[in-house]
């Protein structure tokens, strides 16, 4: 300021020093002191428009103008504090809901994966033809071999299975989830460890020295971070593991919760890694450089059809399914992110029509002033400018406050996260998420100032100026557009609310439906009995008849048994099988169902009904000939019009695979998945087919939460390095199941309220614009002998017209893009006229209640007070 400051004075000093100088030349030509001045002021011209145009050769003027405008903006703000106030804290509401969605479908969905060109990441799995998603199936070892071997448009291929540990050695013996991987798969993430080093080929080998590398939080929370622990030795179970290093700190492949590495090759046996038919491996690349991702699934497809014909007896996977690393970890939660950035995006253009109304309304309000700027010379895009600066310093002020709630909606968001959404970036407010909030916010002021400013600047200056009023009397034009951006508010609230009223339904039908077992009174709790401390069959049956002999002796406990697999939990083991007495099936055309090994009690416990036969019994030992128990949906598929009891299965699993099952009963179908039907199950008892990883699920007469603690008790009498797991009940398994629903529920019904509320205050707001236009109509009305109830009617209806055509626009776009969210649906149709019915006639009471408030206190306006309103 300073300098401009001193450049006006030195162009004032020029300016006099010229037109003296002029003034002495007009004197030397005759003139008199007075002529010649006159003469030389008028030869220079006018020396304010002189300085003007100097000044804006020598600075910025836009700049200059532009703090102008603000300082304006904010004065005039702060007059209105009131309009201000309720401004900013909708806007808030808009952005803050947008950028706390944004920051999560970031983290998960734009922002790259954490590790060396993710792009070029891939995941490969097994299916039955070229890329078809539907047939998608882990890998068998011998096909990921194969795979690795003979591939050309990877850099590197490797393989992952997830398994249980043991950690013992001393007073706390600690269940941990590990990675049984391949070698090289931290160099082909492009990443090195925290301590110590990779594993080496020579680690990944069968006889080769048992190695294990640690995760960062496992090194910090069980080894104090000691970087003393690399050469040291830890046990897995009985076995020694040398430790070699510690893995990166936030690294969270190929789980989040996984503890530990040990090489591959090590933890399944030579035999096994040739199996074609076993499918247990997740299997990761990175493409060559140059290589595309079509050229890639081209020549995976070539190469499992080549692995198909040397194995046509053993191997499934005639093709392969080829996507991209990152892809495939958000696949699951990408439908629900992206209908949250839809439902935010309408909550934020509910917010822009709300504020775009009072500011049509400040307009009106201003109208005088605006008139007088625009009569004394100011240009109509220099009044708009000024306007779109207040509507800018709203918006930035609206985005400020909506980091707050951006902070408040994220935290409970990821509260009510579902297992799906994956972590591999942090969540948070970083520079990509501030800049995505700047630019909404100015988004957001230009998209609700522009019409009102222009409408504003719009202004017929002759009745204005000869008005008494300080305000200008709205048009007909702004009129509707007012109306127009309420029933616009009514309409994308009602989209939000059949898509938040769907969601609703869908979890209620999930909640409530038969799963074909009691889920009260009953904990479980996993327990993995390791290979190298229980190697023998009998060991493994002695160890669980312990538990179960010692659960059901306990007071309290009404029934005890178990089982290798939970229902709901996702985890399943399935197996083909072939019917005695019916042609084999080929190896391609298998028939597959589920299996679960049960003890005698495990259908007592979770109340599932025995159909017909019997069930699994206690004289089903490995002496005896082995028992099956099927699912009624299996029972139904493979034998529609018989009995199957007395049958016998060929069922391809364990050594033994050529002795047969004999199906002694039919039990109730139970259900895997929550959202799926039931699939074909064969309940097998564990006697006659050990199993290590075993579920015990106790059922109580009273609360089953204070039966775990007697759980890890008798475990540890039995056994005390046997570490007891994911301790729950079966109510608790029931409510994570029901997250990923939940989730989407409560984020669309939150944001379908905000929705409803902010289209209220709409309707209210235009309302009780209508009620102060017309207030001295009002009063001719009464004055005349219109009664209060002619009033209220009046006024009412007027809101009534508004709320109808939103609601059927509503509606109209509501069946339209309903349909793009049917996959987060269950038991209900995108289109369900139950859920559109009602929301319709909720939106429809709920802008009358709006209209009514105003429409009351027309009704009891004093007609000669109306008459003398101006």
């Amino acid at each position: 300021m300073r300098r401009r400051k001193r450049m006006m004075e030195g162009l004032d000093q020029d300016i006099r020093e010229h037109i003296a100088m002029e003034t002495q030349d007009n004197i030397e030509r005759g003139m008199s002191p007075e002529e010649a001045r006159y003469t030389a002021v008028r030869k220079f011209g006018n020396v304010t428009r002189v300085k003007e145009d100097t000044r804006d050769v020598w600075s910025f003027v836009w700049l200059e103008q532009l703090w102008q405008d603000i300082r304006y903006g904010a004065r005039m703000l702060r007059r209105s504090p009131g309009f201000t106030v309720v401004a900013i804290l909708t806007l808030a509401l808009g952005i803050g809901a947008n950028t706390a969605i944004f920051s999560v479908a970031d983290a998960v969905l734009l922002r790259p994966l954490p590790y060396a060109q993710p792009d070029r990441l891939v995941t490969i799995s097994e299916c039955n033809r070229p890329n078809d998603l539907s047939t998608r199936n882990e890998v068998a070892p011998g096909n990921f071999l194969d795979w690795r071997d003979r591939s050309q448009s990877f850099e590197k291929v490797a393989a992952v299975n997830l398994m249980g540990f043991s950690l013992t050695g001393d007073d706390r013996p600690e269940r941990v989830l590990g990675a049984a991987v391949s070698r090289g798969l931290l160099q082909m993430l492009g990443l090195r460890p925290a301590l110590g080093r990779e594993m080496e080929p020579t680690d990944d080998q069968p006889g080769a020295n048992p190695v294990v590398m640690l995760s960062y939080p496992l090194w910090q929370r069980r080894f104090s971070g000691d970087t003393g622990v690399i050469g040291k030795s830890i046990r897995l179970g009985i076995t020694p593991y040398t430790v070699i290093g510690v893995l990166p700190a936030g690294y969270t492949f190929p789980e989040s919760d996984v503890d530990l590495w040990v090489p591959l090759e090590q933890s399944i046996t030579p035999h096994e890694m040739h199996w074609h038919s076993s499918h247990y491996l997740d299997v990761y690349a990175r493409l060559k450089r140059g290589i595309t991702l079509t050229q890639a699934r081209e020549e995976m497809n070539r190469i499992a059809a080549q692995v198909k014909r040397e194995n046509p007896d053993s191997n499934s996977g005639a093709a392969t399914f080829v996507i991209p690393l990152q892809e495939d970890l958000a696949g699951e939660i990408r439908p629900a992110l992206l209908t949250l950035l839809v439902a935010v995006g309408f909550v934020l253009l509910i917010a822009c029509a709300n504020v775009a109304n009072l500011l049509l309304v400040r307009a009106t309000v201003r109208g005088k002033e605006l008139a007088i700027r625009l009569a004394l010379g100011g240009g109509k895009w220099r009044v708009v400018r000024q306007m779109l600066t207040e509507s800018l310093l709203l918006s930035v002020a609206g985005g400020c406050a909506g980091l707050l709630v951006a902070g408040w909606t994220r935290q409970a968001l990821l509260a009510l996260k579902p297992e799906s959404l994956p972590q591999f970036n942090t969540i948070e407010t970083d520079g990509r998420v501030l800049l995505f909030t700047l630019g909404i916010s100015i988004a957001t002021g230009l998209l609700f100032g522009l019409i009102p400013a222009l409408r504003g600047t719009g202004l017929d200056l002759s009745p204005v100026l000869h008005s008494a009023s300080r305000s200008a009397t709205a048009g007909k034009s702004a009129q509707r557009l007012r109306k127009l951006f309420v029933a616009g508010e009514i309409a994308i609230s009602l989209v939000l609310l059949v898509g938040a009223g769907l969601t609703i339904r869908s979890f209620l039908q999930l909640r409530g439906r038969a799963l074909g077992f009691r889920a009260d009174h009953t904990v479980t709790a996993r327990i993995s009995i390791p290979q190298d401390q229980y190697s023998q069959p009998n060991q493994v049956v002695s160890f669980y008849d312990s538990i179960l002999e010692r659960m059901r002796a306990t007071p309290g406990v009404e029934s005890a048994g178990v089982v290798s697999f939970l229902p709901l939990t996702g985890h399943n083991f399935d197996n083909s099988f072939d019917i005695v007495g019916r042609p084999p099936r080929s190896a391609s055309n298998r028939t597959y169902a589920l299996i679960r090994f049960i003890d005698p009690q495990y259908f007592q416990v979770l109340d599932i009904p025995l159909l017909s036969g019997r069930a699994i019994e206690a004289h089903d030992r490995p002496a005896s000939s082995r028992s099956v128990v099927l699912s009624e949906s299996m029972a139904k598929q493979y034998w529609p019009n018989a009995n199957p009891i007395g049958q016998h299965l060929i069922v391809h699993m364990g050594e033994d695979q050529n002795t047969p099952w004999q199906v002694v009963g039919v039990v109730a179908d139970v259900r895997t998945r929550i959202a799926a039907p039931p699939e074909p199950t064969m309940y097998m008892p564990y006697a006659q087919m050990p199993y290590r990883y075993m579920v015990l699920a106790v059922r109580t007469h009273g609360d089953a939460k204070a039966m775990v603690e007697t759980i890890r008790a008798t475990v540890r009498s039995i056994d005390p390095n046997q570490p007891v797991y994911q301790c729950r009940t079966l109510a608790e398994l029931m409510d994570e199941t029901l997250v990923p629903w939940r989730f989407s529920m409560t984020l669309l019904g939150v944001f379908a309220a905000i929705a409803l509320l902010l289209a209220a205050a709409g309707t209210y707001g235009v309302t009780a614009y209508f009620v102060g236009h017309r207030t001295h109509e009002v009063g001719v009305r009464m004055a005349l002998g219109a009664r209060p109830g002619d009033v209220l009617w009046l006024v009412v209806g007027h809101g009534a017209k508004l709320a109808l055509v939103g609601v059927i626009v509503g509606v109209i776009a509501g069946l339209a893009l309903t349909r793009l969210m049917s996959s987060l649906l269950f038991g209900v149709s995108a289109r369900d006229p139950l859920t559109f019915s009602v929301v319709a006639l909720l939106l429809t009471v709920v802008a009358l209640a709006a209209c009514y408030i105003p429409a009351r206190r027309a009704a009891k306006v004093d007609p000669i007070v109306a008459l003398h309103y101006e």
